[in-house]
């Protein structure tokens, strides 16, 4: 019991991480994060994790997840925001409204898991309405802790779209949370890949 406690307190701390260096790099007195887009992916309820509310992707009207299924792993030493996936056996994305031009913040949340779905054999791109962010991704030999990968874009006005692409070796490609938010630029330092107008391939 004392083992579960402290590999749970270790996830915790794990998922707590990025939230607050985000908060020191990000905040200040006159700023807000926004309120979208924070993604529990696979899910049908809502979860908050250190006061953020990461909204149920199952029938959300705000955004579109494409062909997809989803996968769940409820054991007790799982985050319950880890618990739930959502898997592509096919390139699809995510699509989201964009109001206004911005550097964003993206990141991107994995946990492999037992499920009907085999997680673990995942191998896949990401790319984000064009950019590449990850090829050949895999957290097959990964710790048994989330992988977070986090990325500043130049987004402009209008629809955004995270895509998956599982690759010729894989047969599913999946996502745990999404978040996308504008940062704040007066504030931003080089603390992740920054992703400009100039395409990557």
């Amino acid at each position: 019991m004392e083992m579960l406690h402290f590999r749970k307190s270790l996830f915790q701390l794990c998922l707590s991480l990025p939230l607050y260096f985000s908060s020191l790099l990000l905040l200040s007195s006159a700023y807000t994060v926004p309120d979208k887009y924070f993604i529990n992916c696979g899910a049908s309820s809502n979860t908050t994790v250190n006061g953020q509310v990461f909204v149920a992707d199952s029938n959300s009207l705000s955004f579109s997840t494409g062909k997809s299924e989803e996968v769940r792993n409820t054991s007790a030493w799982i985050p319950e925001l880890y618990q739930t996936a959502r898997v592509y056996r096919q390139p699809c994305s995510y699509s989201f409204e964009i109001d206004q031009n911005g550097t964003y913040i993206v990141r991107l949340h994995f946990f492999a898991y037992l499920s009907r779905a085999n997680l673990y054999d995942a191998l896949f791109n990401v790319s984000a309405s064009g950019f590449s962010l990850l090829t050949n991704f895999s957290i097959r030999n990964s710790s048994s802790f989330p992988v977070i990968k986090e990325y500043l874009l130049t987004i402009p006005q209008g629809k955004f779209r995270i895509q998956f692409i599982p690759s010729q070796d894989s047969s599913l490609a999946f996502v745990n949370a999404i978040e996308v938010f504008l940062a704040n630029e007066t504030r931003i330092i080089d603390y992740a890949p920054h992703v400009s107008s100039a395409r990557n391939n």
